[in-house]
């Protein structure tokens, strides 16, 4: 039997070792131990939080790339309990965050439980947090094929989830706490077994902890064995066989295909509401927001990275030349010291082109508030320092409202030059770009 084990090393011959984001498949393994308790490293240290505390992740590459690999893993799981074989859950609370999905302004919930195939969802909504040791353990089952878990480690087995359903007659069930609440329960999926455990007290190096695990299994492998189908097997045809070839072929084309549109419109749904990254983003996001703003406006706009200079947005029309400077604050307004970087970016740009270009800072203050609700978008001494220098100050909401008005009356050229113009003429106080 071969034993792996993620997330959860064990310095044992017998035990391959890996993690959940680990390049090695799960495939191979007739047993795999899993240890969902040490999943929010992969997005803890790049959460932000609402108001409420909800845990946000706000980048669609990170929380994507977090619903794919537990996607492959679900995948990798339900192809191993088809073909009979054991997943071994350590039990630990249910944690998580709200990411967005692909770039689309829309968040969902990710969990550390979502490698499950099925049972992801009640596992969220009924394993609640709570602390205890083995002598707060009853077994109840006394013929449950973990049993010799259960009394191998009894003394150190430590519960920090339960259920919170009832256990009365309920079977998978085995191990319940004072209350009696189910901390261990084994459930049978497909043509396997998932056991979810309570973990004994962590050893790196814990030859018990393998025996007790092989010998808890090898009985349920001698039961379920299954001959895999030899190579000559396919010289040997059903009528209708083929027929069934034929259909599944057919219905896998048009998969294929609706899929394939389906792809093409989610993708140009999410370049559509990328502009509502103006309302709320910040750093490159952001950034990327404006120059498809400002490409719709009808400028050459691109960033500029030449040598050690670094400029967030470089601009250009008939009407003129323009450089600007983009920040997102929280919950606070624009601030000077980013005016203090665009009136090095102008002075920079002049040296590279020979004569000054319009200087603009823009901004995206308060962004976790509803643009509504927001407080003034620069700072006093930014006022005071944008009349000295003569730079225009545009915020992100303002742009939004342009952008939003050209999405419904896309040839209006008139007004594209307007914003253009406003943009590079304003000098010294805020630009307004509707009418």
């Amino acid at each position: 039997m071969i034993l792996q084990s993620v997330n959860y090393e064990i310095q044992h011959k017998d035990v391959i070792n890996t993690t959940i984001n680990g390049d090695a498949t799960f495939l191979d393994a007739d047993i795999l131990i899993i240890n969902p308790g040490s999943f929010s490293h992969l997005w803890s240290t790049n959460l932000k939080h609402k108001a409420d505390g909800t845990p946000l992740l706000y980048s669609s590459s990170g929380s994507d790339r977090i619903r794919a690999m537990f996607k492959a893993r679900q995948k990798e799981i339900e192809t191993l309990l088809n073909n009979g074989k054991i997943l071994i859950v350590f039990v630990s609370p249910v944690t998580g965050f709200s990411g967005e999905i692909g770039d689309i302004s829309q968040y969902a919930p990710v969990y550390n439980y979502d490698f499950l195939p099925e049972l992801s969802e009640v596992l969220v909504k009924s394993l609640k947090p709570g602390k205890g040791t083995g002598d707060n353990l009853k077994l109840r089952h006394p013929k449950n094929m973990f049993v010799p878990y259960y009394k191998a480690f009894n003394d150190e087995l430590q519960y920090s989830a339960y259920l919170d359903i009832s256990s009365e007659l309920d079977e998978i069930n085995f191990i319940t706490n004072r209350s009696d609440k189910p901390v261990g329960f084994v459930v049978k999926q497909n043509n396997g077994v998932i056991a979810f455990l309570p973990p004994p007290v962590y050893r790196k190096q814990n030859d018990k902890l393998v025996g007790v695990i092989l010998n808890c299994c090898k009985n349920f492998f001698v039961n379920t064995e299954i001959t895999p189908p030899p190579d000559w097997i396919n010289d040997f045809k059903l009528k209708g066989e083929a027929e069934y070839d034929l259909k599944i072929s057919e219905l896998q084309k048009k998969i294929n295909k609706i899929t394939e549109e389906k792809e093409t419109t989610e993708k140009e749904k999410c370049e559509l509401v990328e502009f509502k990254a103006l309302l709320y983003e910040q750093g490159p996001v952001l950034e990327k927001a404006v120059l498809r703003s400002f490409r719709l406006f009808g400028f050459t706009a691109d960033n500029r990275k030449m040598d050690d200079l670094e400029h967030d947005i470089v601009f250009s029309s008939a009407e003129g030349r323009g450089i600007a400077e983009v920040e997102g604050k929280d919950n606070d307004a624009i601030h000077v010291s980013k005016f203090d970087q665009l009136n090095r970016a102008v002075d920079e740009d002049f040296d590279l082109k020979g004569d000054y270009p319009a200087g603009v800072l823009i901004g995206n203050h308060y962004r976790f508030s509803r643009p509504s609700n927001r407080k003034e978008a620069f700072s006093e001494k930014v006022h005071i320092v944008a009349k000295k220098k003569n730079f225009g100050l545009l915020t992100t909401h303002e742009i939004y409202k342009a952008v939003d008005y050209l999405l419904n009356n896309p040839n209006d050229e008139s007004f594209k030059e307007s914003c253009r113009r406003k943009i590079l003429t304003t000098a010294g106080t805020s630009i307004s770009l509707m009418p």
